[in-house]
């Protein structure tokens, strides 16, 4: 999805009129900038649980877990200024940042292995149970593409000179089962796919939990993703620094220069290292008596901050309020809330549950308003898992 275009709007600015492509009038031209005053960010995120295992021991031993999991994302942002240039050109006297812009896409996975007990007993303490638990991670990284940091800018000057500064660097390491060959590789890159392609980078994270239960109130904490990855296989830095200046596009030694601050140099570096999708997540629930309301009723608030934009991630905080309530035995779990960021505003949550004896099915999407608005959506997502389980 994206934080600025809904279907409505890439029908009208992109997909043409009768066949043709659509020229924007200045009011369509101020109308799209207007769409993006804030900034545009572009964004995909796909996660796979290929492979889980849980067993809780006992109550003095505690629990322990198993997980495979498979994490792809990419976001990409870009300031007003890009579409301002493109839309109506390199006006005279204005400045254009572009200092925010930055890219940062990858496909890793989580090898997990989790530990969870309960601390105390409920007749010696006014909580029933206070649980902790943690989670170390092997991480495979197989590729990232991300910027590191973007400071440039251009100017139009009143004899209309191009004046500006780039100070651009980004880094890039693949797999060697995606054959990807850099343009100072001289040896030719082939590629080789498996279930388990050799990694590009190693990592370790932690997740720490606590939780606990009073009489109908439930209060719980984690802080999860703390860790880094180390990339050094087909690793590459690409970066861009110096003045740019253009007062004749026929002097050839100026267009040079130009296109050497643009492109900028690459070359093999032996490693880089990113960290992980670190967030506090706080929530709150009160499960009501039964009685009080048909069937069994939870109401639920969350509090989420992360602490870096890699994917899958935001420093936005997002806050949530939803419910889950199976009114009879017979009737799944109905679940549905709201969240909301400064990223994204009020979304609207909807989910099913399906418990069938030894199995459970969960379908939800955080992005109801998507199905029932289509044409006025600016993301969808969807979401599917099961649990069997065994006495």
């Amino acid at each position: 999805g994206t934080n600025f275009l809904s279907l409505d709007d890439v029908n009208y600015f992109f997909g043409g009129v009768d066949g043709e492509a659509r020229v924007l009038s200045e009011d369509d031209k101020q109308r799209f900038n207007s769409l993006i005053e804030d900034g545009g960010l572009v964004f995909v995120n796909a996660s796979a649980s290929v492979f889980s295992f849980g067993i809780n021991v006992s109550e003095d031993v505690g629990a322990i877990a198993f997980a495979v999991q498979d994490i792809a994302g990419a976001k990409l942002y870009f300031p007003q200024a890009f579409t301002d240039f493109a839309l109506n050109g390199n006006t005279v006297g204005k400045t254009f940042n572009l200092d925010d812009t930055y890219v940062k896409a990858w496909w890793i996975r989580n090898y997990s292995l989790s530990y969870a007990r309960n601390l105390i007993e409920s007749t010696s303490s006014s909580f029933d149970r206070l649980t902790v638990g943690v989670t170390g991670k092997i991480i495979h990284g197989f590729s990232y593409i991300g910027t590191d940091r973007v400071n440039s800018n251009v100017t139009t000057g009143s004899s209309h000179e191009i004046t500006g500064n780039t100070d651009f660097r980004g880094y890039s390491a693949f797999s060697s089962a995606f054959g990807v060959q850099y343009d100072f590789d001289t040896v030719k890159q082939h590629s080789s796919w498996g279930v388990f392609p050799s990694p590009a980078g190693n990592g370790f994270g932690v997740d720490f939990g606590i939780a606990a239960i009073a009489g109908n109130w439930g209060f719980s904490a984690a802080i999860t993703d703390i860790g880094k990855i180390n990339w050094n296989k087909n690793t590459a830095v690409f970066s861009s620094f110096g003045e740019i200046y253009l007062d004749d596009i026929s002097n050839q030694e100026q267009m040079d220069s130009l296109e050497q601050r643009i492109t900028g140099d690459s070359k093999k570096i032996n490693n880089f290292v990113t960290g992980l999708p670190t967030a506090l997540r706080i929530g709150t629930s009160y499960q009501f008596n039964e009685g009080v309301v048909p069937g069994s009723l939870l109401l639920a608030f969350d509090y989420d901050q992360g602490f870096n934009d890699l994917p899958g991630n935001t420093k936005y905080p997002t806050i949530s309020f939803g419910t889950e309530w199976k009114p009879m035995n017979w009737i799944p779990y109905i679940r549905t809330g709201i969240s909301y960021n400064t990223e994204f505003g009020v979304n609207w949550g909807v989910g099913l549950g399906i418990d069938i004896s030894f199995v459970e099915l969960h379908f939800a999407t955080s992005d109801m308003q998507s199905f029932v608005l289509l044409n006025q959506s600016k993301r969808i997502s969807i979401s599917f898992g099961s649990r069997w389980k065994i006495n």
